[in-house]
């Protein structure tokens, strides 16, 4: 499998962030899929709250902090290839 060539340009922790981001929902679905999910139905309450919502709001409130930082840090990166185009960027194009 050949690396696309805007992948050799970019840095090697954006390539990471990227990877993460298309992990983040796939953990997710799978935490959240019945068999799973099932594992937690408890008779134990934690805040007067039944575990199995505890445990369902908890990775749902998980994924939306995971969310927030990969945007985060993703928006970071564009940020640095924005500041890579113009650096490279041809001075004579600029001239009209």
């Amino acid at each position: 499998m050949r690396p696309d060539s805007r992948d050799v340009d970019r840095p090697l922790s954006d390539r990471k962030i990227s990877d993460r981001a298309v992990l983040l929902p796939l953990v997710g679905l799978l935490l959240l899929t019945p068999p799973l999910a099932g594992i937690f139905q408890l008779d134990i309450r934690v805040f007067g709250i039944p575990f199995t919502g505890f445990y369902l709001f908890g990775v749902w409130a998980a994924l939306i902090v995971g969310a927030a930082l990969l945007s985060r840090r993703i928006r970071q990166g564009a940020d640095w290839g924005a500041e890579e185009e113009i650096r490279n960027r041809d001075p004579v194009d600029d001239i009209d």
